[in-house]
């Protein structure tokens, strides 16, 4: 199976995977054959890719390392919690699915494909966070209950941003600096709506209060720098920088897995913090598999397999011969590197 652009899926096409609405309920079970209403319908929806299956990516098998029906699931809960059906409390079990669930998957490639465009973003932008955080307090050997509170903190990360416009969150153009002012105030904000919550300790709010912080002391509310910054802080600036890039935004589309990794390595100990980054480097896959890649001789090939110890050169197998490219381990490829990700 691999993912692609739904504007790219032609009916026909076999769905590889199961389709699920925004509260987290199956629409399409998988080996639904697409037709054009279908498509058509899905596109409506919001949905801006779908997994599949076709001749390309044969025997390629995809594995969530926690299951698209409870990230959507989790997200709705959230949006109703954040906006006033709910208590914070009652977030806690959802958390622990999800952290149980990404040790238990901790060798599965995390891929973060965001199946929904930007009227979904919000809410599933804090569940990706989260995940993202829990997999890197994994990598940094964390203890059980410090991934339930990092996992908290990601989710309520951007819960400031509910005292934001609207009008100002979903601008196209560029904020004038004004603008950026009041969105700066989110995480003030969320951290004073937190404040009331007792199931929550304090390193899990300042989390949220510290997540624009950056590790040469030019982020905000404080400008706090290096260790300044909580642990929980310095990892959630990583996972939501990177999430953040990764999606589709209302101003421009989203950057490719490859350009997000090279822009967080290329400011450790600058913005972020060098530890974390090498953590975040070996849980997330720049090349998630059953991807279409182009090579620099123009060669295209779908990714067969991913080494962690070296991420930006996986095994290949080509669209037109079915050759197989083992950038890492064949000396015959030396030459050779993917110079973009072909969705």
């Amino acid at each position: 199976m691999r993912f692609l652009s739904i504007n790219k899926v032609e009916p026909g096409t076999v769905l590889a995977k199961p389709l699920y609405g925004n509260q987290g309920v199956i629409l399409l079970r998988e080996n639904v054959v697409l037709t054009e209403n279908i498509l058509s319908r899905l596109k409506a929806m919001g949905y801006t890719g779908l997994y599949i299956e076709d001749e390309i990516s044969e025997g390629i098998v995809i594995e969530d390392v926690v299951a698209e029906g409870l990230k959507l699931r989790t997200a709705s809960r959230l949006e109703e919690i954040i906006n006033g059906n709910g208590n914070i409390a009652e977030m806690f079990p959802m958390i622990q699915d999800i952290v149980s669930s990404i040790i238990t998957n901790k060798d599965v490639e995390l891929s973060m494909r965001n199946l929904w465009g930007h009227h979904e973003y919000t809410y599933l932008h804090c569940v990706n966070v989260a995940i993202l955080a829990v997999s890197v307090g994994i990598k940094m050997n964390l203890p059980e209950d410090d991934l339930i509170y990092l996992g908290t903190a990601g989710m309520l990360h951007d819960i400031g941003k509910n005292k934001i416009p609207s009008s100002l969150l979903d601008k196209k153009g560029k904020l004038s600096d004004e603008e950026f002012g009041i969105l700066k105030k989110h995480p003030e904000l969320g951290y004073d709506m937190l404040t009331s919550a007792q199931e929550l300790n304090s390193v899990t709010r300042a989390g949220v209060l510290q997540h624009h912080e950056r590790y040469d002391g030019s982020g905000y509310p404080r400008g706090l720098k290096g260790n300044e910054i909580t642990l929980y802080a310095r990892i959630l600036a990583v996972a939501d920088t990177y999430d953040a890039m990764t999606s589709d935004r209302a101003y421009r589309d989203a950057y490719a897995p490859s350009e997000a990794v090279e822009y967080l390595m290329g400011n450790g100990d600058q913005l972020y913090d060098n530890l974390v980054i090498d953590a975040f480097v070996r849980c997330v896959t720049i090349y998630p598999l059953g991807s279409c890649v182009e090579l620099n001789n123009g060669v295209r090939a779908v990714v067969v397999m991913n080494y962690q110890d070296c991420v930006l050169r996986p095994l290949l197998r080509t669209i037109e011969s079915k050759e197989m490219i083992d950038l890492k381990n064949d000396t015959r490829y030396l030459n050779l590197c993917i110079t973009k990700l072909v969705i």
